[in-house]
């Protein structure tokens, strides 16, 4: 039988999915100047390698790295991006790894193998045609077909995991797709880049959602590989997990409309953040009183809920000023100047928009997560006797 335990992952993993969502934060901020600053289009070359500005670039390329800003901050997008990739990678390999039936330990870290294999031989496919027009591009079938390949094996030893009632699966379900969604990622961040003759700027803003999908992911694997609590959950609690999971969705959507607003500001998109800011402005205050009125719920909730808090009120100050700069100048919005001071304020507001969709989903986590089931191997149970007082010497 499968062991539980207070931690049911090693502590590594746990600190290591804190530093995937460290990095993936960072990789955020750099995205933001990336679109506060025009520079999605610095270098309409993709896909490069990591070392491409050091190494494989023209002298030309070299000297924008050092004195452009545009074409700096996109390279270091990119770099960054390849950084979360490694990382994230190591991340599912280690929750592959926890799975206790041999076979399917086996079958999963292969079909990641391949996965990675596929993913590769694809972009090196598109590395080889990155001067050709995007129209003149062929896609690389059959390293496609590769991976996706890899995606079924690894998928199918998962749920088998879960079906058998292997403990864990859930983690490692979340992991996989994790180490997917950074992959999207990457190809939507390149196909904006290489399709933007054809398609326009449109990418833009499904590249920049999509990160907060991947950031989720991420917060979520950090959330459950943690320890988790000691209590169980009372009806009260998951009466919050429940009004805490509204509270996400609801953030998702008014950071999904923020983008709309920011590639496309129209009225429609401008109003509708703006209401629903107000919606989630008052389910929160109402979540967050909740919360903390609930002995239970606040034990839970820790510190996250005090930094969703402060987060809140930063966010609220950060909204007002973002939409004095864009909206109050008398202008059009796409004729209003990016000016440093501007597009700091923008960037700070968004980023700040993901932290609080990160909190808001950890306060859901740490809210509706279960106590771990009770310790049933004879090592375990023998420790857990000892450190339990006697009934007979209870009695006498």
């Amino acid at each position: 039988m499968n062991s539980p335990s207070s931690r049911p992952t090693p502590r590594w993993l746990h600190i290591w999915a804190i530093i995937c969502v460290a990095v993936t934060f960072l990789l955020l901020v750099i995205g933001q100047f990336v679109t506060s600053f025009g520079a999605g289009m610095a270098d309409p070359v993709w896909p490069t390698e990591p070392w491409y500005v050091f190494h494989s670039a023209t002298e030309t390329e070299k000297a924008k790295f050092r004195e452009q800003f545009g074409f700096f901050i996109e390279h270091t997008h990119r770099i960054v991006g390849w950084a979360v990739g490694g990382l994230v990678t190591v991340l599912a390999f280690g929750a592959l790894w926890t799975e206790t039936y041999r076979i399917l330990r086996v079958v999963a870290i292969l079909g990641a193998v391949v996965v990675l294999a596929g993913y590769g031989d694809f972009h090196r496919a598109m590395m080889a045609q990155r001067d050709s027009l995007a129209a003149e591009v062929i896609w690389p079938a059959r390293e496609a077909t590769t991976t996706f390949v890899g995606l079924g094996l690894l998928f199918v030893a998962i749920l088998t995991g879960w079906l058998v009632g292997s403990r864990g699966a859930g983690l490692r379900l979340c992991a996989a797709l994790a180490l997917v969604a950074v992959m999207v990622q990457g190809l939507l961040g390149g196909f904006r880049v290489k399709l933007n003759e054809l398609v326009g700027t449109d990418l833009a803003a499904f590249h920049g959602i999509f990160a907060q999908v991947v950031l989720g992911w991420l917060v979520t694997l950090a959330v459950l590989t943690a320890r988790p609590a000691s209590q169980e959950r009372t009806e009260s609690v998951r009466r919050w997990a429940g009004w805490s999971a509204l509270f996400a969705a609801v953030i998702f959507l008014q950071i999904m409309l923020g983008a709309w607003v920011r590639h496309f500001p129209t009225p429609l998109p401008q109003r509708l953040h703006f209401l629903t800011a107000f919606l989630a402005t008052a389910v929160a205050v109402w979540l967050l009183v909740a919360v903390f009125a609930d002995a239970a719920a606040r034990s839970r909730a820790g510190w996250v809920a005090w930094a969703l808090t402060g987060l809140l009120v930063l966010q609220l100050y950060l909204g007002v000023e973002a939409w004095m700069t864009r909206f109050g100048q008398y202008t059009l919005p796409e004729l209003v100047p990016v000016t440093p001071a501007g597009g700091a304020i923008r960037s700070l507001h968004a980023l700040i928009g993901s932290a609080v969709w990160a909190a808001a989903l950890a306060l859901t986590l740490r809210l509706w997560r279960t106590v771990p089931e009770p310790v049933d191997t004879l090592n375990d149970v023998t420790e857990q006797w000892r450190e339990s007082p006697d009934p007979v010497v209870q009695s006498v």
